[in-house]
């Protein structure tokens, strides 16, 4: 059975903060090293955000929300000695991602 992925608008504005691009997710074999398995690509932090105009509040139950839907996976750190806890996509989401787009193209 294939996941399928119900994101909201604001949902999908946090999931693709920092330098996530959903476009750049093109083959649904290839999971996390769709962007070369370059972090940068794949999860952002409270700091990025932030950058997106929601307050905390509204980022922690984002973050709730797209956590239950199975879209991310928190990495919780140590701030004083890792850094920020960091917000993944999770491997599914990338793979379901890039069906999606492919379905796009095949569209276009």
């Amino acid at each position: 059975m294939t996941e399928t992925y119900e994101l909201t608008a604001k949902e999908a504005k946090l999931a693709e903060c920092g330098e996530i691009c959903f476009d750049d997710f093109q083959d649904p074999t290839l999971g996390h090293w769709n962007v070369d398995g370059d972090p940068a690509f794949l999860c952002f932090t409270l700091e990025q955000a932030l950058e997106t105009g929601f307050t905390k509040h509204q980022i922690a139950g984002l973050i709730g929300s797209l956590e239950a839907k199975g879209i991310i996976w928190i990495e919780h750190r140590d701030n004083y000695y890792e850094g920020p806890d960091l917000f993944w996509l999770s491997e599914n989401f990338c793979n379901w991602l890039a069906t999606e787009n492919q379905k796009k193209e095949a569209v276009k």
